[in-house]
């Protein structure tokens, strides 16, 4: 993950943006799924907002995966709707 983010603010400012702007998150929609073996698992997270992708994350945990792709969403919805 890039600069001196934790691992949960990213889902937390997508959160709190769209809360901010619709007054909550329905929007918003995860996909999650595991492949690979048990000692080399890899999580897929995929974040969708209105049914579209915005953002993908590639981690060995769940949780890092959904931080990649919330931070590009927010990112990306951000830089659209600001």
């Amino acid at each position: 993950m890039q600069g001196q983010q934790s691992r949960t603010d990213w889902r937390m400012y997508l959160n709190n943006f769209l809360q901010g702007r619709y007054g909550h998150t329905r929007q918003l929609s995860w996909v999650h799924t595991q492949s690979g073996p048990s000692h080399d698992t890899r999580w897929l997270a995929i974040a969708y907002f209105n049914g579209i992708e915005y953002g993908r994350g590639v981690a060995r945990d769940r949780g890092t995966a959904m931080e990649i792709a919330a931070e590009t969403t927010y990112r990306a919805l951000t830089s659209y709707y600001n």
